[in-house]
């Protein structure tokens, strides 16, 4: 016999370890211990199942397991099961013979030759649907114990993941269990400040998905927080002072918005000007900017402006010879439309309950139908998707402010960056190895 320590679980991870049913679902916000959780699950179901039972652990994509799979089980498991890792089979072999398999999901028809006894799924909302009735089907080793699914992951609205588990309590009848666990949960295992900073940087509507574990329904506004209550002004400042704006280019329908930081709190802006004109070149509009004789320090564009026209030059080219300070950044979460709306829904709506970081000078809301007030209130979700609906009437003025926001707010909010504190290794289980 030998002695395997590892750390306690909370009141939600014990409640996944020891449930009797089938299919579980471990739905938590960042942070609630969800892998740990999973690496628990899986060697304590080799352990139960009959000698020879493999199982099988998915993720989206071979980084993910790579990245946060393996160094959990490298940091749990017996140092001599950690030892049997098989680089070319990707699998750890228990000294009961038993194997567990480390797959990707990214192509769920290649699943299908495997038999296993049970089986984990991490982050599901990023697989395919088509891989849960794969999986489910692979369930068919003989073994002495319950063959079982657990799926780990935060919620990414009504999707497949939802449809085949509900709510909390919602399916237990047929053998399905939700446990939904909050990043407040796990609490005593994250960096002092974490938790603030992320609903900090989030609004209420995602601090409730990433943070809550909560499903969001996303079929709607964009901008839901938004208010003109609320978040329009009407404030003033000195002609020379700084400004920046926001571009969007296109010959149709291109869109300027232009931004001032808030006369009385530095860290919030107040989009005071636009310029929403149609069929205009980038030259012309260029002029028109110029035109407006601001103390222009920076006009954000998408990177795409970057690239040669039919004409043989850039947008980025034809701001700058006009003496507009046209930039842009090409790393991906920058250019990503998620992350820009996110900053934006966090700066109308912060999920910490501060002052908003985002307003509307009230001159702008008698502005046209192409205006970012008008583009606040009507901006909507494709259907029941994190993509907005390009509709080609408010999706300009959406961008052109996406991409200051992006560039400004986006590079201001920082999560804690600290290593996690060590998991107390308190408990220990006499187990046949």
């Amino acid at each position: 016999m030998k002695r395997w320590a590892f750390g306690t679980p909370n009141k939600q991870q014990r409640e996944v370890l020891v449930s009797p049913h089938r299919m579980i679902y471990y739905r938590g916000g960042l942070g609630a211990g969800k892998s740990w959780c999973g690496v628990m699950f899986a060697a304590s179901s080799i352990l139960l199942h009959s000698e020879g039972v493999n199982g099988v652990i998915l993720a989206p994509t071979y980084s993910m397991l790579d990245d946060v799979i393996r160094p959990q089980i490298e940091d749990l498991w017996p140092e001599d099961v950690v030892q049997s890792w098989h680089g070319t089979d990707r699998a750890y072999t228990w000294p009961n013979g038993s194997k567990v398999l480390l797959r990707s999901a990214d192509r769920p028809g290649r699943l299908r030759g495997i038999q296993v006894g049970w089986a984990w799924l991490d982050e599901p909302a990023e697989m395919k649907d088509e891989i849960w009735s794969v999986i489910t089907g692979r369930l068919r080793a003989q073994t002495r114990w319950l063959h079982q699914v657990l799926v780990t992951g935060t919620p990414s609205g009504y999707n497949w993941v939802h449809d085949a588990f509900g709510h909390p309590g919602d399916k237990l009848e047929e053998g399905i269990h939700v446990v939904q666990a909050k990043t407040e949960d796990n609490a005593e295992h994250l960096p002092d400040g974490y938790i603030e900073s992320l609903r900090n940087l989030y609004s209420a509507r995602l601090a409730a998905q990433e943070l809550d574990g909560s499903v969001v329904h996303l079929d709607g506004l964009v901008f839901s927080a938004f208010s003109p209550e609320r978040h329009v002004i009407d404030c003033s400042w000195p002609d020379n002072t700084p400004t920046w704006a926001g571009i969007d280019f296109g010959y149709r329908n291109p869109a300027v918005t232009f931004w001032r930081k808030h006369p009385e709190r530095p860290e919030a802006w107040v989009c005071f000007d636009e310029l929403m004109p149609q069929d205009i070149t980038t030259e012309q509009l260029a002029d028109r900017i110029s035109a407006k004789r601001y103390n222009l320090h920076e006009a954000w564009c998408d990177p795409a402006g970057k690239a040669a026209t039919t004409a043989g030059r850039t947008d980025v080219e034809a701001m700058r010879r006009a003496g507009v300070p046209a930039k842009y950044r090409t790393a991906s979460r920058i250019r990503r439309i998620a992350f820009g709306l996110e900053i934006m829904r966090a700066a109308l709506d912060p999920a910490d309950g501060s002052e908003p970081r985002l307003f509307i000078h009230e001159r702008l809301t008698s502005g046209g139908k192409r205006g970012i007030h008008r583009a606040l209130l009507s901006y909507r979700f494709k259907g029941n998707t994190e993509a907005p609906d390009k509709d080609g009437t408010y999706d300009h003025a959406i961008d052109c402010a996406r991409y200051m926001i992006a560039n400004t707010l986006g590079l201001d909010r920082r999560t804690v960056n600290s290593s996690k504190k060590p998991l107390p290794r308190f408990t220990q289980r006499m187990i046949e190895l």
